[in-house]
């Protein structure tokens, strides 16, 4: 995942943290039948691209993107996620053919020369991090021109419902000023055991300008559906989110061929 800010102190540590048992997110109904549907079909087509997978977490879709022919390059500030994501490459059909980098999002990815890949992926991660503009203009930078960028990140509209109408028992604040980015954190413990992890919560056009002020254009929006396997699997979850706003939101920018010519204001 991401790194921290100043006034985020335990997102890296949180990570790390989650690391041994990560398999237990990543597999959850949530992700593989509500969140990810929705991003595969922003999804270009992969065979032979390369595509960095940006805050790769313990590798899963990693390897998902290998599997589909692409020519993934993984990144994570989390030193655990990405000891676990060399392991799940150390051997067997991919061993030695995926790279992985530690390294923070908002540092540049110095690891990777301007226009070097074709696509980037950041699933469920810009959630954790308050400078976002760092993080696109490094993902612009490193964009082939008529490359793309597919990000899913928590929903802007149902992170001020869920502050300023019902605080859930995961959710710890008791208000939001919805013009503001403010960071906001959820309690993921449980039977009365916390596990906190950091999370920031911005207003719907502060997740579309970070990308676009970086000269990248929104190409498409989603919001997930509730599948029918989704409701079978996770009914409490698919009623809820059926009945309020998603609880993601899924985007895909273009990096135009001739980007000289995009400007912003």
């Amino acid at each position: 995942m991401p790194a921290e800010d100043d006034d985020q102190p335990i997102s890296r540590s949180t990570y790390d943290e989650l690391a041994p048992g990560y398999e237990d997110i990543t597999d959850a109904a949530i992700r593989e039948y509500y969140e990810w549907p929705t991003v595969e079909r922003l999804l270009p087509p992969l065979d032979g691209k390369r595509v960095l997978d940006a805050a790769c977490g313990d590798g899963f879709y990693t390897e998902r993107l290998a599997e589909a022919g692409a020519d993934p390059v993984g990144v994570d500030a989390s030193p655990a996620m990405v000891r676990r994501t060399r392991e799940r490459f150390g051997d067997g059909r991919f061993a030695g053919e995926i790279p992985v980098h530690e390294a923070d999002l908002t540092d540049g990815l110095p690891f990777l020369d301007d226009e070097a890949v074709d696509l980037v992926l950041c699933q469920l991660a810009l959630e954790h991090v308050r400078d976002w503009e760092a993080v696109f203009a490094a993902f612009a930078r490193v964009l082939r021109p008529g490359g793309r960028v597919v990000v899913s990140t928590s929903h802007p509209v149902r992170d001020y419902v869920d502050a300023e109408f019902f605080v859930r028992d995961h959710v710890l604040a008791e208000s939001a000023t919805y013009g503001d980015t403010e960071r906001v954190d959820r309690d993921w413990g449980d039977d009365g055991d916390p596990f906190v992890v950091p999370f920031y919560r911005r207003p719907l056009q502060a997740a579309f300008e970070p990308a676009t002020e970086a000269g990248l254009l929104v190409e498409r929006v989603l919001e997930p559906e509730i599948t029918d396997v989704f409701a079978d699997i996770a009914p409490d979850h698919a009623a809820e989110f059926r009945d309020g706003p998603p609880n993601f939101l899924c985007l895909r920018f273009l990096k135009p061929a001739d980007s000289a010519t995009i400007t912003t204001g």
